[in-house]
């Protein structure tokens, strides 16, 4: 009977516009296969400002909750006064959470440490506290402010000005000790820095 179900797993079929998506259910009450699912909607972790979230794909395998109460004008419209119908425990209200279901095929095993595996995109400040460890090309659209001091092994090539408020020494010669009046005259192997 339908009213005894409330969560079942389901295989997205087709991605929709919207955060909506078509869903097979994987389950055949007494033998019956049921209707594809049309236009459920996948939660989202948090609200529609700060939130968490990431891209899922046809054929991945996620839980879908039913309802008990229907919530269709709610989806449809964003009423928030008709919940009280009296279609209850109906297959086709639910919402699916977009955890990825695996199975013993698969050989995931659990990671020693919290992991992102995938792209990202991060838009908000970031408060980072701990040291960081990055593998791999860095690209910077935007100002750099650093506090600190900076250790770099490797070459440094910039395109535009360097400007330091204090001395900068390259080997063991000083920018800001180095004359450029009182300079005995010769080339660039003699002559010297008074």
């Amino acid at each position: 009977m339908m009213e005894n179900i409330r969560i079942i797993l389901v295989k997205i079929q087709k991605i929709r516009k919207g955060r909506f998506v078509d869903a097979e259910p994987l389950f055949s009450p007494n033998g019956v296969a049921l209707p594809v699912l049309r236009n459920v909607p996948v939660a989202l972790f948090g609200d529609n400002k700060d939130h968490i979230d990431w891209n899922i794909k046809e054929g991945d395998i996620m839980p879908y909750f039913v309802l008990t109460f229907d919530i269709s004008s709610y989806i449809s419209q964003g009423s928030h006064d008709v919940m009280d119908s009296n279609r209850r425990n109906n297959l086709n209200n639910g919402f699916i959470l977009p955890f990825t279901i695996p199975n013993a095929t698969e050989s995931l095993e659990f990671p020693s440490d919290i992991r992102i595996i995938g792209d990202r995109l991060e838009e908000g400040n970031i408060d980072l506290k701990g040291d960081s460890k990055q593998e791999g090309n860095v690209e910077i659209n935007g100002n750099t402010t650093q506090k600190g001091n900076t250790t770099q092994t490797g070459n440094i090539s910039t395109k535009g000005s360097v400007a330091a408020s204090e001395d900068v020494t390259a080997g063991d010669k000083s920018l800001k000790k180095h004359k450029h009046s009182g300079v005995a005259k010769g080339t660039e192997m003699s002559g010297g820095v008074a």
